[in-house]
C-alpha cells in the first residue's frame, strides 16, 4: 500500500510538471460560447454593470433625503477665565458705578440631538423621479454595451477564422511549391532545365514564405484582440470551434433584406429616448426652484454646569431642553438666476426634439445604406467565390502542364499570382459580407 501511494505521488508530480511545461489547456469556444463568456468577463460590461449599481445607490441616496435625519453631538467647554459682565451699581445700592460680576461655571457639558423631517419639497420629489430616470438610462446603456460586445466578439472571432483560413491555403500552396522546387532542382542537376526555371520557382517560394510570416503575425494579433474582448489573459490559449463557412451559411440574406425596420425597437434610439426623458426631467426639476419647501424639526439636549469635574456624579443635576418647530422656505427674488436656469433647461428639451427627428431620419438612412452595402457585398462575394474556383482549377492544371514540360515558368508564375490574388479577394469579400451582416442585423434587431 505504501508503494502504491508512493507511485501515485510520483505520477501526480510528473503530471503536474508536464502540465507546467506544455502550458495551459486551450479553452474551446464556439461563437455563442465566446459571446456568453464575454458577457461575464468583458471589461466594459463589468464597468457597465457597476454603473447600474451606482445609479441604484444614487436613487436610494436621493430617497433617503426625504426620510428622517437624526444628528447628535456633545459640546464641552472649560473656562480658565470666566467671562465678566458689568451691571449698574443701582442694583446693589451703589448708584453711578458699574459692578463686575461673573456668571456661569467653570465646566460645562451639553449632549444634544435633533431630528429633521422634510415635509414638502418640489425639488426633492422631482429629483427622485430624475434619479429613477437616470437609473433606467444606465440600464438601457448596459443593454447597448452588451449588444456592442456581442458584435465585437463576432467580428473578432471572424477575423481570427479569416487569418486561419488564409494560413491554411498559403501553407498548402507552400508545400506544393516546395515539392516542385525539390523536383526541379533534381531535373536541373540532370541538365534538363535551365537555372532560370529553378530561380523563378525559388522566387515564388520565397514570396509565399513572406506571405506566411505576415499572415501568421496578423493571426497572432487578431487572436490577442479576441482574447482582450473576451476578458482573457494574453497567455491563455484558445481554440475556435466554428468554421468560417459557417458564418456564410447563417447569413440569412433574404430575411435581412425583407425585414421591416422600426426605430422604436432600435437599441441606439431606445438609449436616446431614455436620455431625452432625463433632459425633460431636468427641465421639470429646474422649475421647482420657484416652489416653497416645508420641513419640521425636534431638538433635545441635556446640559450640565459644574465648578468641579463631576459630570457623572449621581447627586448632581442635568438640565433638559426639548423643542420642536417648522421651517418654511419661500423663494422670493434671485435676480433672474432661476429664470435663466429654467430657460436653459427648456432649450435643452428643444434640442432633444430636433435630435429626435435627426436620429429617426439618420437611422432610416443607415438601414437603407446598410441593406444596399450588404446586398452588393454578397453579390461580390459570390463572384469572387466563383473566381477562386476557376483560378484554383487553372493553377492546378498549369502545375501539371509545367511538370509535363508543356507550360513554362512564366505561365506558371502568372497563374500562381492570379491564384493568390483570387484567394485574397475571396477571403476579404467573405469577411466584408459577414461584417456588413453584423452591422445590418444590429440596426434591424428588436430590443
Amino acid at each position: 500500500m505504501k508503494l502504491n501511494a508512493l507511485l501515485l505521488s510520483i505520477l501526480s508530480t510528473c503530471c503536474f510538471f508536464s502540465f507546467q511545461l506544455h502550458g495551459q489547456v486551450p479553452l474551446a469556444f464556439s461563437l455563442k460560447q465566446a459571446q456568453d463568456y464575454a458577457y461575464e468577463n468583458n471589461y466594459d460590461l463589468k464597468n457597465a454593470a457597476y454603473d447600474v449599481q451606482i445609479a441604484q445607490k444614487q436613487v436610494r441616496q436621493n430617497t433617503a433625503i426625504g426620510l428622517p435625519q437624526v444628528n447628535g453631538g456633545i459640546d464641552y467647554m472649560e473656562y480658565f477665565a470666566r467671562p465678566t459682565s458689568l451691571i449698574p451699581g443701582e442694583f446693589i445700592g451703589k448708584p453711578g458705578t458699574d459692578i463686575e460680576i461673573q456668571f456661569g461655571t467653570r465646566y460645562n457639558l451639553t449632549m444634544r440631538g435633533r431630528i429633521d423631517q422634510l415635509l414638502y419639497s418640489g425639488q426633492y420629489l422631482v429629483g427622485l423621479q430624475t434619479a429613477k430616470a437616470f437609473l433606467e438610462t444606465e440600464r438601457q446603456k448596459n443593454v447597448k454595451v452588451k449588444i456592442d460586445i456581442r458584435d465585437q466578439v463576432e467580428n473578432s472571432y471572424l477575423v481570427v477564422l479569416l487569418y486561419q483560413e488564409q494560413t491554411k491555403i498559403l501553407d498548402s500552396t507552400y508545400k506544393v511549391i516546395n515539392q516542385m522546387v525539390k523536383e526541379l532542382e533534381e531535373t536541373f542537376k540532370l541538365g534538363l532545365v535551365e537555372d532560370i526555371e529553378v530561380d523563378q520557382l525559388e522566387l515564388n517560394k520565397s514570396d509565399l514564405e513572406a506571405r506566411l510570416i505576415n499572415t501568421n503575425s496578423q493571426l497572432e494579433i487578431s487572436t490577442a484582440r479576441l482574447k482582450f474582448v473576451l476578458g482573457l489573459k494574453e497567455n491563455q490559449q484558445i481554440l475556435l470551434t466554428d468554421s468560417l463557412r459557417g458564418f456564410i451559411n447563417t447569413l440569412g440574406r433574404d430575411y435581412l433584406m425583407k425585414q421591416q425596420f422600426d426605430y422604436n425597437f432600435n437599441i441606439d434610439y431606445s438609449v436616446f429616448k431614455k436620455q431625452e426623458y432625463l433632459v425633460k426631467m431636468q427641465y421639470k426639476l429646474s422649475k421647482t426652484a420657484y416652489q416653497p419647501s416645508l420641513s419640521a424639526f425636534m431638538g433635545f439636549s441635556d446640559n450640565a454646569q459644574r465648578n468641579a469635574w463631576n459630570f457623572f456624579a449621581a447627586n448632581q443635576s442635568w438640565f433638559k431642553t426639548l423643542n420642536w418647530g417648522m421651517t418654511v422656505t419661500v423663494p422670493i427674488w434671485s435676480s433672474g438666476s432661476r429664470k435663466y436656469t429654467v430657460d436653459q433647461a427648456y432649450l435643452q428639451v428643444q434640442k432633444m426634439k430636433v435630435n429626435d427627428e435627426k436620429m429617426k431620419t439618420g437611422l432610416e438612412l443607415q438601414v437603407a445604406s446598410a441593406r444596399s452595402d450588404f446586398n452588393n457585398a454578397y453579390l461580390v462575394f459570390l463572384n469572387k467565390k466563383k473566381g477562386l474556383e476557376v483560378a484554383t482549377k487553372i493553377y492546378l492544371k498549369t502545375i501539371n502542364k509545367y511538370k509535363e514540360g508543356v507550360a513554362g515558368s512564366t505561365d506558371l508564375n502568372q497563374k500562381y499570382n492570379q491564384f493568390l490574388q483570387s484567394e485574397s479577394d475571396y477571403l476579404l469579400t467573405m469577411f466584408n459580407v459577414v461584417n456588413l451582416k453584423i452591422q445590418l442585423n444590429k440596426l434591424l434587431e428588436k430590443v
